[in-house]
């Protein structure tokens, strides 16, 4: 699944604490490196990502690396098998 960062959302905050907290309540899933394909980094942070779709629009949260964090111009192609939890706080911890 291809995916790409979403600039300027550092300020965004939610009630875990963390978006990475936020990903690992929500997902259901334990992992301990980058998902990024071929990526064996350490998970840093919680990401807001967007699908590269044009039919979904909504903002995702997923663990990556800070090196991938800091890819903003370029698609990040994620593992398939990777849980993408909605940055909506709304529909989780708000």
């Amino acid at each position: 699944m291809k995916v790409h960062n979403i600039n300027g959302t550092s300020q965004r905050i939610c009630k875990c604490g963390s978006w990475l907290k936020h990903w690992q309540n929500y997902s259901g899933q334990s992992l301990y490196y980058c998902p990024v394909i071929s990526c064996m980094e350490g998970i840093e942070v919680g990401a807001h990502v967007q699908k590269d779709s044009q039919y979904d629009r909504n903002w995702y949260i997923i663990p990556l690396c800070a090196k991938h964090n800091a890819a903003t111009k370029q698609s990040l192609d994620v593992a398939d098998s990777l849980k993408l939890v909605s940055a909506n706080v709304s529909e989780t911890c708000g």
